[in-house]
């Protein structure tokens, strides 16, 4: 299952970043919507706001980029300020806002960046599969928190380079397109049992770190493995 792979994808938050998804998010909302307090009557409404664009990248056809999609969207929705002005705001909540949402947190990144380290050791080729619904810079800020930086990895997602988002099954093949890999040399790693497996619809096989597993109320995929990220660490030590 390992040996033969000349690529390895990883998903982020909850695969090699050990965070909760939900607490996470809650700080992540409260933090963006104080920032933009001044654009809507509204907490909620600026986060309803929020989502719907999200869900704008989420279901992008591939004819833009994510972040293309989501800011014509959300300052389509935004009456007030400047739309350059705004977009300029963006910038700086996630150069100096974001960042700080880290002392909410307690990581511990020795599993996953002495994995990351032996896995390039190797000479495979790493991407960072993380859905790409956030700028780079917010990414890589996360990637930071699990002890990893930018230089581990390949290629990685982001709003900026994506027209695609998980579970899309065309992100996958955006992914191996950009790569210039082919989706049997490859395996994906991830948490999500709906969000990550969509990568076995273009022939990726898939498996699964179950220390902050996220269900799926109706999930075909075929899953190659099931376990701990330490157990996994574990098999490829052993395997690659």
């Amino acid at each position: 299952m390992f040996k033969n792979k000349s690529t390895f994808l990883f998903d982020l938050d909850g695969t090699l970043l050990d965070i909760n998804i939900d607490s996470f998010l809650e700080y992540y909302f409260d933090s963006l919507s104080r920032e933009f307090s001044d654009l809507c009557e509204s907490r909620e409404e600026f986060i309803r706001i929020l989502m719907e664009s999200t869900r704008k990248m989420i279901e992008n056809d591939g004819k833009k980029s994510n972040q293309e999609i989501f800011m014509e969207d959300f300052l389509a929705k935004i009456t007030s300020g400047d739309q350059q002005e705004l977009k300029k705001r963006f910038d700086h909540f996630y150069q100096n806002k974001f960042p700080k949402l880290r002392k909410y947190f307690d990581f511990d990144s020795s599993i996953a960046s002495e994995l990351i380290k032996y896995i390039k050791g190797k000479d495979k080729k790493l991407v960072l599969a993380t859905n790409p619904l956030f700028p780079k810079k917010a990414v890589v800020e996360r990637l930071n928190w699990a002890g990893l930086s930018e230089d581990d990895f390949d290629f990685i997602t982001s709003y900026e380079n994506m027209s695609f988002a998980k579970p899309n099954p065309d992100y996958y093949l955006e992914i191996l397109d950009k790569i210039d890999q082919a989706p049997e040399d490859c395996l994906m790693i991830g948490n999500d049992m709906e969000e990550d497996t969509a990568a076995a619809d273009v022939g990726i096989k898939t498996v699964i770190v179950n220390d902050n597993l996220i269900e799926a109320e109706d999930n075909v995929h075929k899953i190659e493995w099931k376990g701990s990220l330490e157990e996994l660490a574990e098999i490829i030590k052993r395997e690659v």
